[in-house]
């Protein structure tokens, strides 16, 4: 292919090569570069070209290889150096403040107070039963939070 026919080709072609590179995820000024370095590929390696009528489509299939050659010579990072993303959330507060919801207001002051650290001796003496009655109280409650947050299974 002759030089004056391949720039008239670039001038018809170059956004269609843009074009194709954003329709296949690029970023505009990534698509941009990539087209100009396929071109200039082309370029150097016009006389290859047997039919002059495909050159679009040449070109678009080089644009296309450098396009998958920078997700291949990425280094990929290790995934023990990753960190959380600063808008990452902990659901377990979300979760927790949905279960105390569900629960009687005596159930959900006693495990409240579970939550603090208290233990249930500590928490006898303030309510003035036995331990034993609190540990029952509090596995009372915990069955009756599994029964309403389990979905029934028919």
């Amino acid at each position: 292919m002759h030089g004056k026919a391949y720039a008239e080709a670039f001038q018809n072609g170059f956004g269609g090569t843009r074009r194709f590179l954003i329709s296949r995820g690029a970023a505009i000024e990534e698509a941009e570069e990539i087209a100009q370095a396929a071109w200039a590929r082309g370029w150097e390696y016009r006389e290859q070209l047997r039919d002059p009528g495909l050159v679009s489509y040449w070109v678009n299939s080089i644009a296309r290889n450098l396009y998958r050659a920078r997700f291949r010579s990425a280094v990929p990072v290790p995934l023990e150096n990753i960190q959380e993303p600063s808008y990452a959330f902990d659901t377990s507060a979300i979760d927790l403040r949905r279960m105390l919801e569900a629960c009687s207001q005596r159930d959900r002051a006693l495990l409240e107070r579970t939550l603090q650290g208290y233990t249930a001796e500590e928490l006898s003496v303030t309510a003035g039963i036995s331990s034993t009655g609190i540990r029952v109280r509090l596995l009372r409650a915990r069955q009756s939070l599994r029964e309403k947050l389990t979905p029934a299974i028919a």
